[in-house]
């Protein structure tokens, strides 16, 4: 049993060193940002691998999206989905019709901006002059919108280095899978019964849980994590005897950034071939869990299909 737990415990400090992993290294491609502010940005042709100069748009302040290729002096990247509502959807449909006018006299948003309805405001409104573009490209009659929207979903788009350095932080999206890692409980809360009264147990105890974990849309790691799992641990039989027990437990732990806190609940069992009568074999106790890296697991932030 001792084999076992010094096993269990070198488990544990690996996997608390594998917890450590972040995203912050020179690979961003794939990795997921948010912009702070609005951000000028020109459209990208994956074909030619050229920066088309005829289209210019705005990604709105927060608006999402990852790295999807290193080029000189910036990045190529993606947004995340938009949302199309029929309403966006009449309103392109319109738009072959509005290209007929002036610039000058395109209609004015019965929106304003502050109501985040930015994919009906044209650059005029926000005193961006619009270039001349290519007649024959599919976006000549996105040319006047200010913004990018759904209509770009799919695109790629060409953010300068500046820009991307000043204007936007690292985000981690939104990501469901398996996980797995170390974890220990250091307090335990035993339920009376006719055998044993109610007590609070403070024992360190370390164990393998495994679950599902839902990640979090936030600038800092965040996650929730559904477990179960098995663990090793002495538990006091009375005032003068100990012994070692298989604990077999479930819960919920939710994670921001390093800290974390979660509840579970299980059953614990002693080796019942010898003499000792244990109050609290196979009864159900709730343990608590708060403070920092008490789960270590890896953590990824790849994107995948988000939505803005």
């Amino acid at each position: 049993m001792k084999n076992l737990l010094s096993l269990l415990f070198f488990l544990f400090i690996v996997g608390q060193s594998l917890g450590q992993t972040t995203t912050k290294g020179t690979d961003i491609i794939g990795q997921s940002f948010v912009t702070k502010t609005s951000i000028s940005v020109k459209v990208y042709n994956p074909l030619s691998k050229e920066i088309d100069e005829n289209f210019s748009f705005l990604l709105n302040d927060g608006t999402k999206f990852y790295v999807y290729e290193i080029v000189d002096n910036g990045y190529i990247v993606s947004v995340w989905n938009y949302k199309l509502t029929a309403e966006k959807d009449s309103f392109y449909k319109m738009l072959p019709a509005l290209k007929e006018r002036n610039s000058d006299n395109l209609p004015i948003s019965r929106k304003k901006t502050g109501t985040k309805s930015y994919y009906n405001i044209f650059k005029a409104e926000v005193g961006i002059k619009t270039a001349d573009s290519a007649k024959s490209s599919p976006l000549n009659k996105y040319n006047n919108l200010a913004y990018v929207d759904s209509w770009g979903n799919d695109m790629q788009f060409f953010i300068p280095l500046k820009d991307f350095n000043d204007k936007c932080e690292s985000i981690y999206p939104h990501k469901r899978g398996f996980t797995w890692g170390f974890l220990t409980l250091p307090v335990k809360a035993r339920f009376g019964n006719s055998k044993a009264p109610f007590t609070f147990e403070e024992k360190i105890n370390f164990g393998i849980s495994a679950g599902i974990k839902w990640q979090h849309v936030n600038t800092v790691y965040s996650a929730s994590n559904l477990l179960g799992g098995v663990s090793v641990g002495g538990v006091k039989i009375d005032k003068d005897n100990s012994a070692s027990a298989i604990s077999l437990s479930a819960g919920y732990m939710y994670q921001y950034d390093k800290f974390q806190i979660g509840i579970f609940t299980g059953l614990d069992f002693i080796d019942k071939s010898g003499t000792v009568n244990w109050g609290y074999q196979g009864k159900p106790w709730v343990g608590f869990a708060i403070g920092v890296s008490l789960f270590g697991e890896s953590k990824t932030s790849a994107s995948g299909d988000q939505t803005q």
